[in-house]
């Protein structure tokens, strides 16, 4: 196997790149090779995992104790019959991924909570998990357990952490594999009964089986209990990061960043109290199912399945939301007056006309010889009458507006169910999103003409040079320049259309089309190859300089760099420094919009 820093790993998968480039940052290269091992190779025991790596017993089983501890790594252990049993080993990505999105998580947790539940959650996801009764015994103050157990026990109320149980360190394949050949025997064969439609009752079957496993020990009475009149997270339980949690908290970003764009910030604001009303209980990103070969096979039926669950949460109204309901999230310091102007609103008041009976105005004569005519008092209040009469207006009724412009516009952020009653279509603000942003690195890597001609392949479904020319009003040389671009990019598809038997290329034409999933997927690798750059990038320049910063950790050296090193080693280390910093704000930039390709 080649070094996790070597060139090699680059010509393989991104996703192979980049996890062994963080596997190696964060838990050493010994870890960074078994992953790279498992990616490549597959399931694997011990035996077979340390002759492909060249690593010793001993540190693959040290590794593999690290990784699954972290949940990066899976086991499953087969009966060898007369001889011991196996333990084959699978890579797991969602572990890793809680390892690449670390540092925002925690900034999410200080932001919304406060610096001692991200101090909290970065135990939490430092140590993969944290049983309850041993993270108490860390505290001998009864009062510090008290504050540390309410600080928990929210954390799992909000959906950040959740309860790990035992079946999670084993793959959701295999385990779907036991349970589907278990249902498969009980069900004998039929002679009124075909096999496809017994392999597909089984299948539905092991379906139920498998999600009231995962579903297993998640109610209350079996994660709570009241002590002394509190509720308190029972000791036995281990509680681990939720990333589905974080997930959606990144979706809600993205619905409410779209929202800014297209509405503005007022609205924006009021679509985000929306989204965080319903942001624990919406649909996951990810579920098992996804995670089972041969169970959903194309994007189409995985967002069938996905339409499945977001209507069962609308029927059972967890999605459901009132105005009166955002009315009680917005932040206190949001203004909403003389944010929507309607035709309602727009038409100024009648100026009351002086009755018949009403006294003519005096005439006040100055010093200076001038007379003046005081104005009637019903006229000095007038503009401050019509300002109130729109700053009096409901919150509630100023809220409902806001709502139809979210409703109402090209892209439905909202949909009514009933008056008052709002939800949020998240299949269809998804794809809204996921457009916009590779619509826009179109325009700024390819050009404004190639987003012209991939809109009008868009639009034509199937089309030739010819009629693309025709529509965006291009010359043809310049269709087909774009048109290379955009193929070359894997935003376009050709498709040949033979006009002989014999498909002489002389007599063949091509018509052009485009497919969203397979682009988003380049795009999406694409970028998980460039973080995975960065990130060696960076590692390359410290192992450059290895000396200078292993002499600027000796205790003798910190605190009196200025006066200890050399005038170029404090230039070396300023640059180290601005460059880990630029490149890391690189990286989350490529990072959040890799999320929006890959993970929404």
């Amino acid at each position: 196997m080649p070094s996790p820093q070597s060139d090699a790993l680059k010509t393989q998968s991104p996703q192979l790149f980049l996890y062994t480039c963080l596997a190696a940052n964060h838990l050493g290269d010994a870890a960074a090779t078994v992953i790279s091992t498992l990616i490549s190779y597959g399931r694997s025991t011990a035996r077979e995992i340390g002759t492909r790596s060249r690593l010793s017993q001993k540190q693959v089983r040290s590794a593999l104790v690290s990784l699954i501890q972290l949940n990066s790594v899976q086991y499953w252990q087969e009966n060898g019959g007369n001889s011991a049993p196996v333990v084959h080993y699978s890579f797991n990505p969602r572990g890793m991924d809680v390892l690449l999105h670390a540092g925002d998580i925690l900034s999410q947790i200080k932001t919304i909570y406060g610096e001692e539940y991200a101090e909290t959650v970065q135990n939490v996801i430092e140590n993969g998990s944290i049983a309850v009764k041993d993270y108490m015994l860390m505290f001998e103050d009864a009062q510090v357990r008290l504050d540390k157990m309410a600080l928990l026990v929210r954390l799992y109320s909000d959906g950040w952490l959740r309860r790990l149980q035992k079946f999670e360190f084993q793959p959701t394949e295999d385990v779907w594999n036991k349970m589907y050949q278990e249902t498969l025997k009980q069900m004998p064969r039929l002679a009124t009964t075909s096999e496809v439609k017994r392999v597909a009752e089984a299948k539905e079957k092991t379906k139920v089986k498998l999600s009231a496993l995962l579903a297993l020990g998640t109610e209350s009475k079996d994660v709570y209990l009241v002590e002394n009149g509190l509720q308190q997270l029972r000791p036995e339980i281990t509680l681990t990061f939720n990333l589905s949690r974080y997930e959606k908290a990144m979706r809600s970003r993205a619905f409410v960043a779209l929202a800014n764009l297209r509405l503005g910030l007022v609205t924006a604001q009021i679509y985000a109290a929306c989204c965080a009303l319903i942001e624990q209980k919406s649909p996951d990103l990810h579920h098992a199912f996804f995670d089972i070969a041969g169970l959903i096979v194309d994007p189409e039926e995985e967002q069938m399945f996905s339409r499945l669950v977001e209507n069962a949460l609308v029927d059972g109204k967890q999605t459901v939301f009132s105005i009166r309901d955002v009315a009680r999230h917005l932040s206190p310091n949001l203004d909403l007056r003389n944010s929507i102007l309607t035709q309602n609103f727009l038409k100024p008041g009648k100026r009351s006309l002086p009755l018949a009976d009403e006294p003519l105005a005096k005439k006040i004569k100055l010093e200076d010889g001038s007379v003046e005519v005081p104005e009637p008092a019903h006229e000095e209040n007038f503009d401050l009458e019509l300002e109130n009469g729109s700053a009096d207006m409901h919150l509630e009724t100023l809220i409902a507006e806001h709502m139809r412009l979210l409703a109402g516009g090209k892209i439905a952020f909202v949909f009514e169910t009933a008056p008052g009653l709002y939800l949020i279509p998240f299949i269809q603000v998804l794809k809204s999103v996921r457009q916009f942003h590779y619509d826009a690195l179109i325009k700024t890597t390819l050009g404004a003409n190639a987003l012209r001609v991939l809109k009008c392949i868009k639009q034509m479904k199937l089309v030739d040079e010819k009629a693309i020319s025709n529509t965006v009003l291009l010359k043809d040389k310049s269709v087909k320049n774009e048109v290379y671009k955009l193929v070359t990019a894997n935003a376009v598809e050709i498709q040949e259309v033979p006009r002989s038997a014999d498909r002489a290329a002389l007599k063949t034409f091509y018509l052009f089309r485009h497919k969203e999933a397979p682009s988003y997927a380049f795009v999406s690798k694409s970028l998980l190859h460039s973080m995975g750059t960065i990130l060696s990038n960076v590692e390359q320049f410290k192992a450059e300089h290895k000396v200078l910063l292993d002499k600027c950790e000796r205790e003798d050296v910190k605190g009196h760099e200025e006066e200890l090193l050399l005038e170029s080693e404090l230039k070396t280390l300023r640059d180290l420094q601005v460059r880990e910093i630029s490149n890391i704000g690189r990286f989350n930039r490529i990072k959040w919009i890799q999320f929006i390709f890959g993970k929404l």
